[in-house]
């Protein structure tokens, strides 16, 4: 199975990331690895996810921002 980003969604994801890394340095990769593990998971179990389509799946993708958090 492959992926590939809508150019909406693509221009989306690059936009987060320019604006995670704003908000702290290494914080838009940290985003940008998440985001590929998920579709890595999809791409592993593609029946663990929604069904969109015919050839669309989704996943929730939950990326906490580690640097913000306090413990």
């Amino acid at each position: 199975m492959k992926f590939y980003f809508h150019p909406d969604a693509k221009e989306e994801f690059d936009g987060a990331i320019e604006y995670y890394e704003q908000c702290q340095r290494g914080l838009g990769l940290e985003f940008a690895e998440e985001v590929y593990a998920t579709i890595a998971r999809i791409l592993l179990y593609p029946d663990a996810c929604s069904t969109l389509s015919k050839n669309s799946r989704r996943l929730s993708l939950y990326f906490i921002q580690k640097s913000f958090v306090k413990l």
